[in-house]
C-alpha cells in the first residue's frame, strides 16, 4: 500500500480542514460527541461496560468517518451515521477493538505491576487517601509506571488511528489495518508531532479549569474531540490518497 509523506506543516492543514467538516453539520456533531460523552460516563459506573465500549470503539468512530465522507462529497450529516458501522464490516471493527481493549490491558497490568497499589488509586483520582508518608516513598515506582504506560500506549494509538478507516473504506484485515495505520503515522512523526502541540494548546486551555480527577466528567476533553474526530478523517485523506467516489447525482 502506498503511504504519502506529508510535510510537518500538514499537522496544521489536518486540523483546518477538519473545522471545515465540523462547520458544516455543527450541531450534529455536538450531538455525537455527547453520546460519546454519555457512552463513557455509563461505562465508568457499570460493571463491565468498559470492555464493551473498548470493542465497539472502531465501531462507532468508523461510522463517524462514513459521516466525514459524506461531507466531503456535499452530503448531510445524519445522526444514523454514529450507527453506520454496524453495517460496515462490522465483524473485523470490532476484531480492531478486540485488539485495543487488549493493549490496554496489558499496559495496565504493566504499569500495576510497576507502580504497585499506589498506580491504582492514583488513575483512580484518588491520590488523597493515600497516607501521605507511603504516597512520597510510592511517587517514584508510580511516576515510572505512569511514563511506562505513556511510552507503550503511543505505538498502539498508532495502531489504532487509521485502522477503523482502512476496514470501512479499503475492506483491509484488521491486522493489516493496523499495520498499515502504525507505518503511515511513523512515516509522518513530524506532521503529527505538530498536530500534538496544536491540539495540545486547546486541551490545556479547555481541562485546566475543570476537575483533572474524572476526564469523563471534564467538559475540555470533549471540546477538543469536536476538533480531532473530523481531523482523523482529513489525515487519512492525505495520507493514503483515498478519494471518494462522486455523488450519484454527478
Amino acid at each position: 500500500m502506498d503511504i504519502e509523506k506529508a510535510p510537518p506543516s500538514h499537522g496544521l492543514k489536518w486540523l483546518l480542514q477538519g473545522f471545515v467538516l465540523l462547520r458544516r453539520n455543527f450541531f450534529i456533531w455536538v450531538l455525537f460527541v455527547l453520546m460519546l460523552w454519555g457512552m463513557v460516563f455509563v461505562a465508568s459506573r457499570v460493571p463491565f461496560a468498559g470492555l464493551l465500549l473498548a470493542l465497539f470503539t472502531p465501531v462507532f468512530l468508523g461510522g463517524l468517518m462514513i459521516g466525514c465522507r459524506a461531507l466531503e462529497k456535499g452530503e448531510e450529516l445524519e445522526i444514523a451515521h454514529f450507527f453506520a458501522g454496524f453495517h460496515n464490516n462490522t465483524l473485523n471493527l470490532i476484531t480492531l477493538g478486540g485488539f485495543y481493549l487488549i493493549g490496554n490491558v496489558v499496559i495496565a497490568l504493566l504499569m500495576y505491576s510497576i507502580g504497585g497499589e499506589a498506580i491504582k488509586q492514583i488513575v483512580a483520582g484518588q491520590a488523597q487517601n493515600i497516607d501521605p508518608e507511603i504516597l512520597m516513598q510510592a511517587l517514584g515506582p508510580a511516576l515510572a509506571a505512569l511514563l511506562f504506560g505513556m511510552a507503550l500506549s503511543v505505538p498502539l494509538t498508532m495502531a489504532m488511528w487509521f485502522s477503523p478507516l482502512l476496514v470501512v473504506f479499503r475492506n483491509e484485515k484488521p491486522v493489516s489495518a493496523l499495520r498499515s495505520s502504525f507505518q503511515a503515522c511513523l512515516k509522518n512523526m513530524l506532521p503529527f508531532l505538530v498536530y500534538g502541540l496544536i491540539v495540545l494548546v486547546p486541551l490545556v486551555l479547555f481541562m485546566a479549569p475543570f476537575d483533572l480527577a474524572n476526564m469523563e466528567r471534564n467538559p475540555g476533553l470533549w471540546v477538543v474531540a469536536l476538533l480531532v474526530l473530523p481531523s482523523i478523517y482529513t489525515s487519512y485523506r492525505d495520507l493514503f490518497r483515498d478519494v471518494p467516489a462522486p455523488p450519484a447525482a454527478q
